[in-house]
């Protein structure tokens, strides 16, 4: 079924309209599912930067053949959601609340929030100020953030160098810089490469480095595409980018390097920041900026349940190995049940 054909729009209370995949549980899996059975919960994936719920198309199916009600938003900025170019729009908690209104909407009580990217952002947010609202929660590539109310981005860059051997948030930096959406925008080919490149080394000398990024951009640079990413997924980003622009997506950098996501964290207690309930991390073992042996530690230092699987892909795991990845988070799922 085309997955247009599933999209919905909500509009919330902040006057921001959300576009959002609503897959039903196929006819399929209802004939086989027991009356008797409690309901299965809805599953939320949320994405990340610079794509779309089109992400997840090789999980539609799969979730919603085994009876879920799958719901994927475009988060704000992204995808075919309203676009706020005022950063102050993007504050994790605001953005929370946006899709807590969603499922309001949806009637979804019983949900598991699925993460990945600036997705896992808002996924570990949910964790810390809505814990009653979800089952469990799932981190791909990214892991659970902890609440930083005291951030300082120069520390982060010197420390993350100082564990990795590069700076981890160049990218960052780069994204939050006056010219950075015009530059992109010019440079669609050259940006997509960048962020799809077949050899994931790529990202630890011309993505994350300070200055790395800006210069293969400037350059007009080209690597080979990674395999698994099909011309109709660039095609769909494409197509958004062109029309309506990257600026407003660019935002959710600039909360972080502005300061604004470390202030938002000040409201969160300290007895929220552990999750209590069951994790799970999908360890991309050659994403080169979310280093998964980091990502591990910090999960299962925060998340006492947790449940790794490790997987010798980069950033875009539900891309390049989607049926591993869907078992995994399948069975995962089913052993959260009661």
């Amino acid at each position: 079924m085309d997955p247009t054909t599933l999209t919905k729009r909500f509009m919330t209370s902040r006057g921001f309209e959300y576009s959002y995949y609503r897959g039903p549980p196929s006819p399929e899996s209802l004939v086989e599912f027991d009356p008797n059975d409690p309901p299965l919960p809805a599953l939320l994936f949320l994405h990340g930067f610079p794509t779309s719920s089109h992400l997840w198309r090789h999980q539609f199916a799969f979730f919603r053949e085994r009876g879920f009600l799958v719901l994927a938003p475009d988060l704000l900025g992204m995808g075919h959601t309203s676009k706020p170019t005022d950063t102050q729009a993007y504050r994790p908690s605001s953005i929370c609340k946006d899709i807590v209104e969603l499922l309001d909407a949806e009637g979804a009580t019983q949900v598991i929030a699925i993460g990945h990217d600036m997705g896992s952002k808002i996924a570990s947010r949910f964790a810390n100020i809505y814990p009653e609202r979800f089952l469990a929660f799932a981190f791909l590539a990214v892991p659970y953030s902890a609440p930083r109310p005291n951030t300082q981005i120069e520390f982060t860059s010197r420390i993350t160098k100082k564990m990795a051997g590069y700076e981890l948030i160049g990218h960052s930096l780069f994204y939050s810089e006056d010219d950075a959406a015009k530059l992109i925008e010019s440079r669609l080919d050259s940006f997509f490469s960048a962020i799809f490149p077949r050899d994931p080394k790529l990202w630890a000398t011309h993505v994350s480095p300070i200055g790395a990024l800006r210069a293969w951009l400037e350059k007009d640079s080209r690597a080979m595409m990674a395999p698994y990413v099909h011309p109709d997924d660039i095609s769909v980003w494409r197509t958004i980018i062109s029309q309506e622009g990257i600026a407003a997506a660019l935002c959710w950098h600039k909360a972080f390097t502005s300061g604004l996501n470390a202030e938002d964290d000040k409201d969160i207690p300290l007895d929220s920041y552990p999750i209590h309930k069951p994790v799970f991390f999908a360890a991309a073992n050659h994403d080169r900026i979310s280093q998964s042996v980091l990502g591990i530690a910090v999960t299962s230092y925060h998340c006492k349940n947790t449940s790794v699987r490790k997987f010798n892909d980069g950033h875009w795991l539900m891309m390049s190995s989607p049926s591993e990845v869907n078992q995994a988070l399948f069975s995962w799922i089913m052993d959260c049940l009661p």
